[in-house]
């Protein structure tokens, strides 16, 4: 006979074997073999081609990708989710011009003409009074940084240093704005200050005819439905020629000539100057309504029950467009940033369309304006096409497109050809952060690297791309992103140094990531509400 301790070390046996040693029941994977490299690289290549222009937003090359991307959506029988019966989402942007005959600043009674002596964001006011000196401007609580200590701003222009103090970068920048750390125009503004008068850089310098075309034909966009648009309710940011620097520290200690030497300026203390001495600006806008759009797609599912829910998926279309050249090129074409998930979208949506109906309904939103301060999915989120309630979760992409090499043990902010960055799959649902890994790991197994996972990580990643409005309405999300390289918001960011096989496995798992969830009988439960921090990084 057996013995009972045999016999229990049998059964255990027998239930380890059952759990961990047999293979892995194969999961459903839809038609996820449809979404090919070839495929990816057509559409990628199209995007991000330099008849696009980079893809602001808004422009001519905006408006062709939305145009195109709707077209495709069409072909392929996606029922329209945006305004009227279309697919687009319009968004009426309001775009201010400065009026350069009708903007001026003086000094005392000396005026100086803009253009020529100052170059001003594009705003409109009539200001006047007194002027401090505070450095750099940035207040950075951690690092001791606080150069208003005794100084009173209030009612005064205060004159900063262009760009960052030595020694700071973004990774500084650590716990909320306003409280733990600001830059010169957030701190202005909240402490009650008129304006802000910035010292050129020698950069700055070289950029000037840019900031004045920037000022007079670009403008600044702001997006007319927001309430407290920061553009809206900003204050005035003048940067100053050196003739205007002169007048501005004449007669004031230290000499002017070293405080037209930003190096020079950096060791000079903040002061206040003159109470005697006044600064003043008048400034006029022309206005003009400009329309851009999310793009927005609907597949609905064969679900009885489950028909009016969604699983969303979410990518921006825009990118930076035309900006400073590097080596020439000054086409800023996007092609991860954001071409990658683009693409990525349009290879889902294709792969949907073509094979069997999930049990839910599939929303895709492609949204504009994500580089200008997460605009689309701002938008889309507070005046929403579907019920948001109806939204069980939200899958994001921004930037699958780049890898680094397999032996590359010095980059850590970027990932390997089979690894990406997933954030935020488990802050909101513990089951959606689960239900996540479950699918990759009977799937492609990729390397799921959960380094931006914390939502106070240096680069605060979780804030920065339109998963985060979806969030904000208590909607769980999961963001895949493949790092932080050397040709982020660069002319350098083009077709050529795509991974496709990485592209290809990434589109992949988030297809049958989003298919098992539009299919699964109950939707991952919020078990963590998020607790919101401003955007503004």
């Amino acid at each position: 006979m057996i013995s009972r301790s045999l016999l229990s070390a049998c059964v255990v046996l027998f239930f380890s074997i059952a759990a961990f040693g047999a293979p892995p029941k194969k999961i459903n994977t839809g038609n996820a073999e449809a979404i090919t490299e070839a495929q990816l690289k057509d559409y990628l290549s199209f995007l991000a081609s330099d008849e696009f222009e980079g893809r602001d937003t808004p422009s001519r090359g905006l408006n062709i990708a939305a145009k195109f991307i709707a077209t495709e959506l069409s072909r392929w029988g996606w029922k329209p989710g945006g305004d009227s019966g279309s697919y687009f989402q319009n968004i009426e942007l309001d775009q201010l011009r400065i009026i350069p005959s009708e903007t001026t600043v003086r000094v005392d009674s000396l005026s100086f003409a803009f253009g020529d002596d100052f170059i001003l964001s594009p705003v409109e006011e009539k200001l006047s009074g007194n002027l401090v000196y505070v450095q750099s401007g940035f207040f950075i609580k951690s690092k001791n940084l606080n150069p208003y200590e005794g100084i009173d701003i209030q009612g005064k222009f205060i004159i900063v240093l262009g760009g960052f103090p030595q020694g700071i970068g973004f990774a500084d920048f650590k716990g909320r704005r306003g409280e733990d750390w600001d830059f010169p125009s957030g701190y202005a503004k909240a402490h009650g200050a008129l304006g802000v008068i910035t010292i050129p850089s020698k950069q700055q310098f070289s950029g000037w005819e840019r900031l004045k075309a920037n000022a007079t034909v670009k403008g600044t966009v702001r997006v007319a439905k927001f309430e407290n648009n920061e553009s809206q309710n900003s204050i005035p940011v003048i940067t100053a020629s050196e003739r205007l620097i002169k007048e501005i520290f004449l007669g004031e200690i230290p000499d002017t000539i070293s405080m037209t030497n930003s190096r020079q300026a950096e060791s000079v203390r903040p002061f206040a100057l003159s109470s005697k001495k006044i600064f003043s600006l008048s400034s006029a806008v022309s206005h003009e309504k400009i329309i851009t759009q999310n793009v927005v797609g609907i597949l609905e599912g064969k679900g009885k029950k489950l028909k009016d829910e969604y699983v969303a998926f979410g990518a921006h279309y825009d990118h930076v467009g035309i900006g400073n050249p590097v080596h020439g090129d000054s086409i800023y074409n996007g092609a991860d940033d954001d071409g990658s998930g683009t693409a990525a979208l349009l290879s889902m949506a294709e792969a949907f369309a073509k094979g069997a109906k999930p049990e839910r309904s599939l929303l895709f939103v492609w949204h504009c304006g994500e580089e200008k301060g997460l605009w689309g999915s701002k938008y889309f989120t507070n005046y929403p096409t579907v019920p948001l309630s109806n939204i069980i979760t939200q899958l994001n992409i921004d930037m699958i497109g780049r890898s680094i090499a397999d032996t590359d043990t010095t980059n850590n902010n970027m990932t390997k050809n089979n690894e990406v960055f997933v954030i935020g799959s488990k802050m909101m649902s513990s089951e959606l952060g689960a239900f996540s890994e479950k699918i990759n790991n009977e799937y492609l197994h990729l390397s799921f690297n959960y380094k931006f996972d914390d939502p106070n990580d240096s680069q605060r990643l979780f804030y920065r791309s339109d998963h985060y409005n979806y969030a904000k309405k208590g909607i769980p999300i999961i963001f895949y992103f493949d790092g932080l390289h050397e040709d982020y918001h660069r002319p350098s960011d083009e077709v050529e140094k795509i991974d496709f096989n990485k592209l290809c496995k990434v589109t992949r798992t988030v297809f049958v990531t989003g298919w098992n969830l539009a299919n699964m009988p109950k939707k991952p439960a919020v078990d963590t509400p998020l607790k919101e921090q401003s955007t503004e990084d």
